[in-house]
């Protein structure tokens, strides 16, 4: 039986945890079952990874604002004729802007589509709604959060089916990845080392992080934190307003910005407390399931889809979101109690070994594919 060919169509080409997802079905996929292409609507680093390391067809549209009706038309007319030039069997879109392209140029070409929605449809974000009156044949949706959206915003939804995200599982011993991460890190082996791997953005929360790191670091003479992670979308002064936050606060010196790394599970591990501080409610916690993966103890801002992944007190803890004594309190309890650490961080690996491998992820997927296109 021939593979199934699947365009993917991904809105953008910089590292985000939506593409970090793409990224993962992409290099996971059995080419026997599944034979991927991907579409970028704009360019970025991730298009040469698709095709020089992954040697996957890849193509760059450079899509219009959607306000530009016309150039619009004519991105989608040319996503329709990759799929049918290229025999494509299913159109898979991430994100919003993604189905927004994607979905419309499968139905020119008379293709099934597929939208992997990352983001809780509201009637909040206009993009999202617009996103949601696409024609797919089934939406996978990221969380349960993610799902009851859509089905608020639109009921007549045929399929909405919730695959959560995966993340690789790391094959090396903890010890040997700690150990390199510390040193690329520059951590010494006698610190207690908290840390936060996202994005810049005010609403990840970093300054909430940073004022409650604040308290542990006053208290804990042999305790830092490190903010890792650069902006990328959105215009945001965190660059310069969390190190003069850390300043003010009198911890400057003992705050780290190593900004936007490659070697993450790494930088995980080396850290003895992970943090999700996320201010508004996520759909997803994607740095949440990395860190446990990593092995490392994990605490979590509360709300969106944040309980889906953290049982609290089991494999690791959870707080009010915005609430920085509350974080501070969790951090100290942490700090001066390394069994109670180890034991969530040993319970988090499991979590996310045995609910959020990437392989798994990738073969519900594939299972979904091929309910959907007859053979």
């Amino acid at each position: 039986m021939k593979p199934l060919r699947v365009l993917y169509v991904s809105p953008h080409a910089h590292l985000g945890g939506a593409e970090r997802v793409t990224m993962d079905l992409l290099a996971q996929h059995d080419r026997s079952v599944v034979e991927p292409s991907v579409c970028f609507l704009h360019d970025g680093p991730l298009v040469a990874q698709c095709r020089d390391r992954l040697g996957l067809p890849t193509y760059t549209i450079n899509a219009p604002p959607l306000r530009n009706v016309l150039q619009r038309r004519r991105a989608v007319r040319t996503i329709a004729d990759l799929v049918e030039t290229g025999e494509v069997d299913l159109v898979h879109s991430a994100m919003a802007w993604g189905h927004l392209y994607g979905g419309k140029a499968a139905r020119e070409a008379g293709r099934p589509a597929v939208w992997f929605q990352h983001v809780g449809a509201s009637w909040g974000s206009m993009i999202e709604a617009w996103a949601s009156f696409v024609p797919a044949r089934t939406i996978i949706a990221n969380s349960e959060f993610t799902a009851s959206g859509q089905r608020r915003v639109n009921p007549r939804r045929a399929k909405v089916e919730v695959i959560h995200p995966g993340t690789r599982i790391p094959a090396e011993p903890r010890a040997v990845r700690r150990a390199r991460g510390r040193e690329a890190l520059g951590i010494a082996s006698d610190e207690f080392a908290v840390g936060i791997a996202a994005r810049l953005q005010r609403a990840k929360g970093q300054d909430v992080v940073i004022r409650a790191a604040a308290s542990l670091l006053h208290a804990r003479p042999h305790a830092r934190l490190l903010i890792i992670g650069e902006g990328l979308f959105d215009a945001d002064d965190s660059g310069s307003r969390l190190p003069q936050l850390a300043e003010t606060l009198g911890v400057r010196d003992r705050v780290t910005f190593p900004g936007f790394r490659n070697d993450v599970s790494d930088c995980l591990a080396a850290l003895d407390v992970a943090v999700h501080a996320s201010t508004t409610p996520e759909s997803f916690g994607l740095g949440l399931i990395e860190a446990m993966a990593a092995g490392t103890a994990v605490v979590a801002a509360d709300g969106g889809a944040v309980r889906e992944i953290v049982t609290p007190g089991v494999d690791g803890l959870i707080t009010p979101p915005g609430d920085h004594e509350a974080l501070a309190t969790a951090l100290l309890s942490l700090c001066d109690d390394p069994e109670r650490r180890q034991s969530l961080a040993a319970e988090g690996a499991v979590t996310a070994r045995e609910r959020f491998d990437a392989v798994e992820m990738t073969l519900k997927v594939e299972e979904l594919y091929q309910s959907l296109v007859p053979r």
